[in-house]
């Protein structure tokens, strides 16, 4: 069989594309603990659970998360809710020192937040590297736009890396110390922390797949041999069906949901492979899984038999994000055209500490770990509530006006060791549209128009490496500095609050690849929602 572009039309417009209706709201209580697996302090787990327990409500349900920080060390937690915009809730977003003060060892500390917007996203810890193993899916679904699929038995595949025989505490203070220490790159990518997922399905069926992006550091390709994938929503937002995917990039911090048809057969097993791209992957880290029709079907000792799927390389990849954008579905969520109210321009890159030794990312000449902030006794939210700016690191931070119509642009330039790196951007508190990518070097003067005008609305987006990457053939150290490519966001600043934009992958944040947006502070409230 085989899905036409119509049919799925015909399915995603079947939803009500009304605003939902304001109905009962209930309240979904979940206890978390945080502890180390055996005692091994590499290994984060939330309720002794890898991936940690999936959250499941409605659209506008209040959440309610009580989180136990029971690490045997003096280590301390956040959890951050990536993708939920936490409007008037923004001391629940679970940035340490920035948004709460952090959870120290034998506390708890309670969430209470709207599950808002409706979709797929993902919790995990916001400090360090413990999020390369403390993570877990949230699922908000809308009644009033229900899926015309069967969504797949098992849950969403969550995609992670993971470092064998590394410890993090060391991999942590290799990042930060003088001379740098650099782990290497993860031994494997795992889904749903297994190397041999299996996933089960039934012939002749339309089946729903969320697909997540729990790296740490890695982008990955995934794809399913033999069997063809329609998008339907990304980063939690319906977009325009894209049919007739034989693999999707998925940087850390994205989510998709796509739609599969199976075949008319009973039984059958066929690979699923995830793989690295945009780094040097190691050897054998790809993630081969099964698609396995009818438990009766034998999954091969050596998948090496098996049929491979189809994934996309990088100028594939490079390519399709440049001229096959994702467009939005709904109208009410299309792009404001014209020229923005305010434009930012953040020139990232890398470079040594004051004694030569150490490496730090930087954003506009300044970098910012969050070890400037250990001597913070409270919030920079709760001090910015309350008027005091004192201890706000100002050389990172960029205010935007109420409701201002904000362009972001993310300049990327060639590291130290002269090979440009691609970066997953995250941005707390907000989606925002894909205005326009470029090649070199951004000039305000000539890259005014988007590239289409419906992209998507998303909350992440890949700054791509357009020369000088790991695979070109003219990297060199004398490259460094160098542009390498753009991207443009833009975004409405309609959420008062202290927001975090940074580059997902955990080494960059933890060495400094971090901004802060302090947005509409006259209008900032913080309502603590009942639990009752």
């Amino acid at each position: 069989m085989t899905i036409s572009y119509s049919i799925f039309f015909l399915l995603i417009s079947l939803f009500s594309l009304t605003e939902a209706v304001n109905g009962v709201i209930n309240r979904h209580e979940y206890n978390f603990t945080i502890t180390y697996a055996r005692n091994i302090t590499s290994v984060l787990l939330i309720n002794n659970q890898f991936p940690g327990p999936t959250i499941r409500v409605n659209v506008d349900d209040i959440v309610i998360v009580h989180v136990h920080n029971a690490l045997q060390s003096m280590e301390d937690v956040t959890i951050h809710f990536h993708g939920i915009l936490q409007r008037q809730t923004p001391q629940m977003d679970g940035v340490g020192f920035v948004t709460q003060m952090p959870i120290r060892n034998g506390q708890t500390f309670t969430y209470v937040f709207h599950a808002y917007p409706a979709g797929t996203h993902i919790y995990h810890s916001h400090v360090g590297l413990q999020a390369v193993t403390a993570f877990g899916t949230i699922i908000i679904d809308d009644p009033e736009r229900p899926w015309e699929a069967v969504e797949v038995s098992s849950g969403p595949i969550m995609f992670s890396d993971y470092w064998e025989g590394v410890d993090r505490l060391a991999q942590e203070a290799g990042l930060l110390q003088s001379p740098f220490k650099w782990e290497g790159e993860p031994s494997y990518i795992f889904m749903n922390g297994q190397r041999n997922f299996v996933l089960n399905v039934e012939p002749n069926r339309f089946y729903l797949l969320r697909l997540i992006g729990g790296t740490s550091l890695s982008t990955i390709v995934f794809g399913i041999a033999e069997h063809t994938m329609t998008v339907v929503e990304v980063d939690g937002k319906l977009i325009v069906p894209k049919p007739n995917m034989t693999s999707i990039e998925i940087a850390s911090g994205q989510r998709y949901a796509v739609m599969i048809e199976t075949k008319n057969q009973n039984t059958g097993v066929f690979a699923m492979q995830a793989s690295i791209r945009w780094r040097v992957a190691a050897v054998n880290s790809s993630c081969i899984g099964i698609l396995r029709y009818g438990l009766q079907s034998s999954i091969p000792s050596d998948k090496s038999s098996l049929n491979l799927p189809i994934l996309s390389n990088e100028t594939e990849l490079f390519i399709f994000s440049y001229s096959e954008r994702y467009r939005t579905l709904l109208e009410s969520e299309k792009m404001p055209q014209g020229r923005a109210d305010i434009e930012i321009v953040l020139h990232t890159g890398q470079e040594n500490t004051a004694d030569g030794k150490g490496i730090r990312w930087l954003t506009n000449n300044a970098t910012f770990d969050m070890v400037r902030l250990n001597n913070l006794n409270t919030s920079l939210l709760m001090d910015l509530y309350h008027g005091n700016e004192q201890n706000l690191p100002n050389d990172i931070i960029y205010t935007l006006q109420h409701n201002q119509l904000v362009d972001i642009i993310i300049q990327n330039t060639v590291a130290l060791n002269g090979i440009c790196e691609s970066h997953p951007m995250h941005m707390h508190g907000h989606k925002f549209w894909i205005h326009s990518y470029g090649t070199e070097m951004y000039d305000s003067t000539e890259n005014i128009w988007p590239d289409i005008h419906d992209p998507v609305l998303r909350d992440s987006l890949m700054v791509y490496a357009t020369s000088y990457a790991y695979y070109f053939p003219n990297r060199n150290v004398t490259n460094h500095r160098k542009p390498c490519g753009w991207a443009k966001l833009r975004m409405i600043a309609n959420n008062p609050g202290l927001w975090m934009f940074h580059c997902h992958i955990g080494a960059h944040s933890f060495m400094g690849m971090n901004v802060l947006l302090k947005e509409d502070i006259e209008h900032l409230s913080m309502v603590y929602l009942s639990q009752n």
